[in-house]
């Protein structure tokens, strides 16, 4: 009989010890090291569990592709960015320009074809949102996860050497003589979309004169290669306080105070049949797959959280005249439909795309 009793709470011991010992559970966005890790929801642990397993990335260094040329603000914001998030990370972010194709086509593209594992992320503006109206390609903003640092207002800039010092002169120069005037701009986006509007519904017929980037475009104007370009102010302001460029008005309903500079009144001011169209929204960062695996996702949340939130980055944006947005998950990719509703709709109702919206499910605005 003792046997037989010794043998059962022998057994019931190996039981309760086997209980105690499971496995840990939880999810790689759980762990302690990972800074997009919270302390409750499912990336958090649950009460009495034991900590995730360690999420294993970055474990080498990151490829950030821009698609635009070099010193635009897809660009410049990228590189900041980058660099606050490699100190962040402990790892390095290289970033490398890759230019060509339609609203940048060639280096999104590249992205999409690379493994979707966090190591190629792609740098972005709301330029791309209209790449599948531009080329046929058919990822839209549903297929992206973004992360959207900031944006800057569009504004008009003409030459110092034309002599025009107000929209209502460029106007008049144009009703005079079309095309007398030439604007510089990337072919597809948020410029070319801008640019093209006073042509479409404001009587204003600019010669287009395309580069493959914003930079270019705007170092264009500057050499007088072109006679306009539109742009953001951000990207402009260091030849507006060169005295290379003068802006001539802001591209929204409502005027607007460039700092250092002064007051700009609104396009809608001298071309009014432009209201129903603006505002039309810079947006700057970088975008992901959307099949990226989520616990990647949530570290890449957490580490652009941290790097916005650094002065460096918050000093940036004031030096290049830039709104601080800082979003993320459902409030990125709803700011990016939307955008991407508006410009390629637009652009499309000008006769100015190749391929209809709705042949991709965008919905109309």
């Amino acid at each position: 009989m003792k046997k037989a009793l010794s043998l059962i709470l022998a057994l019931a011991m190996t039981l309760s010890l086997a209980a105690c010992g499971g496995s840990p559970g939880g999810s790689p966005g759980g762990t302690s090291g990972n800074p997009g890790a919270g302390g409750s929801g499912s990336g958090g642990q649950n009460s009495g569990s034991q900590a995730a397993p360690e999420l294993e990335y970055p474990v080498r260094s990151i490829n950030n592709i821009i698609p635009f040329g070099a010193g635009g603000g897809t660009d410049v914001w990228n590189r900041a960015l980058m660099d606050a998030m490699g100190s962040i990370m402990g790892q390095t972010i290289v970033s490398s320009n890759m230019t060509g194709g339609s609203a940048g086509s060639i280096g999104v593209s590249y992205v999409w074809e690379a493994p979707h594992d966090g190591y190629t992320l792609c740098g972005t503006s709301e330029t791309p949102l209209t790449i599948p109206v531009m080329t046929n390609l058919e990822q839209t903003s549903k297929d992206w996860i973004y992360y959207i640092a900031a944006g800057s207002p569009g504004v008009l800039c003409v030459n110092r050497s034309t002599g025009l010092t107000s929209l209502e002169d460029v106007v008049a120069a144009l009703k005079d003589d079309p095309q007398s005037l030439s604007i510089a701009g990337t072919t597809g986006g948020l410029w070319f979309a801008l640019a093209k509007l006073f042509d479409s519904y404001g009587n204003v017929p600019f010669k287009w004169v395309a580069y493959d980037g914003s930079s270019t475009a705007i170092k264009g104007c500057v050499s007088s290669e072109a006679n306009c370009v539109v742009a953001s102010a951000g990207e402009v302001v260091d030849y507006v306080r060169a005295g290379d460029l003068i802006p001539l008005c802001v591209m929204n309903t409502e005027d607007w105070e460039f700092p250092g500079y002064g007051n700009l009144p609104a396009v809608t001011q001298t071309v009014p049949e432009l209201a129903q169209y603006l505002p039309l929204s810079q947006f700057l960062g970088f975008m992901i797959p959307a099949d990226t695996d989520p616990a990647i996702v949530e570290y890449l949340n957490g580490v652009f959280d941290q790097a916005m939130a650094t002065d460096s980055i918050k000093q940036f944006a004031e030096d290049n005249v830039c709104q601080l947005y800082g979003y993320t998950g459902q409030e990125a990719s709803d700011f990016a439909a939307s955008l991407e509703s508006k410009l390629c709709w637009v652009l499309y109702d000008m006769g100015q795309t190749t391929y209809s919206p709705e042949d991709f499910g965008i919905p109309k605005p």
